[in-house]
């Protein structure tokens, strides 16, 4: 039941396989490749918010004990679940294309989601942080490229 005794490549492919949910490893996908939009981002809110379910699992793979930590304290504040409903007030085409989201349409979602208009700027503002970071990662020759570089770094290593 919790993996005890097996190899870790029968955990890796019992874990990608049956516990990560639905789509996430194609949102990951666009997200690493630079292509994603905020309607990755919204399906990835929701997907953290289900794999909430599975922490346990979780803060038993090396180094996702903090993050863990992190993603359950930002579900219970009720962070995600405001983030969800800034994009769910949002039209599909405006959540393609966020640039695009002027004063009128950034009061419109406010209201609709029951938040100031500075909420939808910060989460804009946060997905375009995102969408740079994940721009540099694949300058940087994607994840592997990344953690390359970091096993030439001084300090701790990766694992």
């Amino acid at each position: 039941m919790f993996g005890f005794g097996k190899k870790k490549t029968e955990l890796d492919s019992e874990i990608s396989e049956e516990k990560i949910p639905s789509g996430m490893k194609e949102t990951a996908a666009r997200m690493m490749s630079g292509q994603f939009d905020m309607n990755d981002m919204l399906a990835q809110l929701k997907q953290i918010k289900k794999m909430s379910n599975f922490s346990g699992l979780l803060k038993m793979v090396p180094g996702m004990g903090s993050a863990v930590g992190a993603m359950k304290e930002k579900i219970k504040d009720g962070s995600v679940d405001a983030q969800i409903k800034i994009l769910e007030a949002m039209t599909a085409i405006e959540r393609a294309d966020p640039e695009k989201i002027f004063a009128n349409a950034k009061t419109r979602i406010a209201e609709t989601a029951k938040v100031t208009v500075r909420e939808v700027e910060h989460i804009i503002k946060q997905y375009q942080t995102m969408k740079r970071q994940m721009a540099m990662v694949q300058r940087m020759g994607g994840m592997e490229g990344v953690m390359e570089k970091m096993k030439n770094m001084p300090g701790p290593k990766p694992q």
